[in-house]
């Protein structure tokens, strides 16, 4: 088991149904995965994003575990425990999904990363 995953965050995707015949179809969030043990970090915006000018992406790194998970670019990543984090009870945009070498026999070690953004206004008007 990999140490620091002291966090708890759930998985959502956003699914559309088939259209239905009143007004279309409507886009659901549905919770793929609760309570999955992760640790978050925060990433260094470069120079670049912060001139952009607007909107500033905040990017983080997350190692959760375990790696079989189904989760795919485009999911929300959503913080439940620690209470006292920024991103508690945040829908966040998972960007990257990467799963490690390691064997998938070796349940211990085998983990997933996870980079986020979220886009916040860097001034207000």
């Amino acid at each position: 088991m990999i140490q620091g995953l002291n966090s708890r965050c759930s998985i959502y995707r956003d699914v559309v149904f088939t259209d239905d015949d009143i007004g279309g179809p409507e886009p659901v969030r549905l919770e793929k995965y609760s309570k999955v043990k992760c640790r978050v970090s925060s990433v260094r915006p470069t120079q670049f994003s912060r001139e952009q000018g607007l909107e500033t992406p905040r990017l983080y790194n997350v190692v959760l575990q375990p790696a079989g998970l189904d989760i795919r670019e485009h999911d929300l990543f959503y913080l439940t425990f620690p209470t006292n984090h920024e991103l508690y009870h945040k829908y966040i945009l998972i960007e990257g999904v990467q799963i490690d070498s390691i064997s998938p026999s070796d349940t211990y070690r085998r983990h997933m990363e996870l980079t986020l953004s979220r886009i916040v206004r860097s001034r207000t008007e």
